[in-house]
């Protein structure tokens, strides 16, 4: 017995009781008292025709005196039959009403319908644990990569939310996501569960989320975000399989942009959204950087800067935070009480000939204040602002769009200014999406930063030539029996696959399709850009990138033999019996004539 059934019966257990007492003394009132048929003989009611007569009695329909016409004792005691019944049954639908409306009742209502929901998906889907901006855009994020999405949210009613707009059904639940209950609920122990996202607000919540998950489903693969190295650690120790922490990966990213522009460029293009603009190279010019802000993003940023000897000053409202930049300081460094939102404050920061200003405050008003008070004083001062809320894009691309209306006024054409944000939401979203849908593209990534800018150059160049204006899609390709069975029934044969051959357009064979392949992973040997004549092996992995379509136009290729024979031979091979056979018998006939 479920709980919604088991709260069901105890509330109104009372009320059916009351009813079958009413009933039954009812029945036995109209079965004892004597009454009188057509002849004038003295009989008694059935206990059938009783039951029949309170019945339609209670239920005020009235049909009337049966089968003869009542005495007066009858009559009387039907009179307190109606009372009794009416005021019973209003007794238990009363307490049925207040049962539903009860708020206990309502939620056990809910999470009955949402375990029913989530038995019925029939595809694999993930468990997302919190429903903020990072939670929404990860949920998009899945259902663009057709996976499916179960959704846990504590703090808000998901009913005034966007999740009922969404296009797929998303199966969602407002709970405490940390209670393992609330998680088997999601499905986390089914073998359709194939991972859990905790993105809450709460490192605590994410870590007994992780913790939970693992106990509950070993295999299933966890993904949390953490803003803490302490709870990181933590994670990790209950096996946690990926761990972000937004501030961390900026940093990173920070540090690339630093490092090689066009680098920044690649891995900005490799792991933005689909159907996004692509942005430009930056344009970052020599000269001291002014931090705004030294919460966890500033000290991450902060350090970045110290590791490549780049002089930074410092703008912090509190005084306490002095401590923590004198121990990640250069000799130059120099650390200045105030917002940084004033004219006079960035004066004196040297506002004037500083190559980058960052505002990483965790408030976007001042962020704003600073960025366009900064923009101001100098024109060509890179930025990188911290957006701490979605909701606060539009005003970020205003406060961008009047800054090149200003600088390029003059200019038929406007350029896009050199910008470095900073949303949390997006960081983890990006990294998630990476990971679902590209594992491999984190080894690009480790890999590519070991070239120069000049190898950075070259690969932009050519992901421009294929893919265009639209932003890059990426996908993997397992050699395996499951992901390509036509290559590994190929590989039974003994005959040589290459690289070329998965490549080729299969509609038009004398052109390759729109795709460049990234990387080839053999075991642990990792092979950036390889060469298209590369022979493959059983278990290679490969990373491609490219048009979201051209990922289902290789399909074919890779699962019928047929397909692998013609983009091989360009010869189409027939697949109906009939086909063949005609085909054995013509082809027998022209060896014939040619012997002749």
């Amino acid at each position: 017995m479920n709980e919604v059934t088991a709260l069901f019966l105890r509330r109104i257990k009372a009320p059916l009781i009351l009813i079958v007492v009413v009933y039954s003394i009812a029945i036995l009132g109209m079965v004892l008292i004597p009454g009188v048929d057509k002849d004038g003989n003295t009989w008694h009611m059935s206990i059938f025709h009783a039951f029949y007569f309170v019945s339609y009695t209670a239920t005020t329909i009235g049909f009337g005196e049966i089968p003869y016409t009542f005495t007066e004792a009858q009559r009387f005691w039907s009179i307190l039959i109606i009372y009794m019944t009416v005021i019973s049954w209003f007794y238990a639908l009363g307490t049925a009403i207040a049962l539903y409306q009860d708020k206990t009742f309502q939620t056990e209502r809910k999470k009955l319908k949402f375990k029913r929901d989530v038995t019925h998906i029939n595809r694999p889907y993930y468990v997302v644990c919190g429903y903020g901006e990072t939670g929404k855009a990860v949920v998009d994020a899945l259902l663009d990569e057709h996976f499916g999405a179960v959704v846990i949210e504590q703090k808000a009613d998901l009913s005034e939310r966007d999740i009922h707009d969404k296009l797929e059904y998303v199966p969602s639940l407002t709970a405490d996501a940390s209670e393992p209950e609330i998680l088997e609920y999601a499905g986390v122990h089914q073998d359709k569960c194939k991972g859990v996202i905790a993105v809450t607000s709460s490192d605590e919540t994410n870590l007994i989320i992780a913790i939970s998950s693992k106990l509950l489903h070993p295999d299933v693969t966890v993904i949390c975000r953490s803003d803490n190295k302490e709870h990181e650690d933590n994670m990790l120790s209950f096996g946690t399989d990926h761990i972000i922490n937004p501030f961390e990966s900026f940093a990173s990213v920070f540090g690339m942009t630093l490092d090689s522009p066009s680098m920044q460029l690649i891995y900005d293009w490799l792991t933005g959204a689909p159907n996004t603009s692509l942005s430009t190279p930056a344009d970052i010019k020599p000269g001291h950087w002014i931090l705004s802000g030294y919460g966890r993003l500033g000290q991450q940023l902060h350090k970045e800067l110290s590791q490549r000897n780049i002089r930074t000053v410092v703008i912090d409202p509190r005084e306490e935070t002095r401590a923590i930049f004198t121990q990640n300081k250069l000799a130059d460094d120099d650390f200045i009480i105030g917002t940084g939102t004033d004219a006079k404050t960035l004066t004196v920061a040297g506002i004037e000939t500083a190559a980058g200003i960052i505002a990483g405050t965790n408030n976007d008003s001042n962020n704003l204040s600073i960025i366009m008070t900064a923009r101001q004083l100098n024109k060509e001062v890179f930025v990188v602002g911290r957006e701490n809320f979605e909701r606060h894009t539009l005003l970020y691309k205003k406060v961008n769009e009047n800054y090149q209306t200003d600088t390029h006024k003059d200019s038929e054409e406007l350029s896009t200014v050199a910008h470095l944000e900073m949303q949390p939401s997006e960081i983890i979203t990006r990294q998630i999406r990476s990971i679902l849908t590209a594992p491999l593209l984190i080894d690009f990534i480790s890999q590519a930063l070991l070239k120069d800018n000049e190898w950075a150059n070259i690969t932009i160049s050519r992901l421009s030539a294929v893919i265009g204006e639209e932003r890059p899609y990426i996908w993997s390709v397992n050699i395996n029996k499951e992901n390509a069975p036509a290559i590994a029934q190929a590989f039974g044969f003994g005959r040589s696959i290459q690289l070329q051959h998965i490549i080729r357009d299969p509609v038009v064979h004398s052109r390759n399709l729109a795709c460049v392949p990234l990387l080839l992973k053999r075991g642990d040997d990792l092979q950036l850009l390889p060469d298209d004549n590369i022979e493959l092996k059983a278990f290679d992995q490969l990373l491609f990138c490219g048009l979201r379509k051209v990922k289902h136009t290789m399909s074919p290729t890779l699962s019928h033999l047929n397909q692998l024979n013609y983009v091989m031979t360009s010869i189409n091979e027939p697949q109906s019996y009939v086909w063949k056979k005609l085909t054995h018998l013509l082809r027998k006939h022209e060896r014939r004539s040619a012997s002749r």
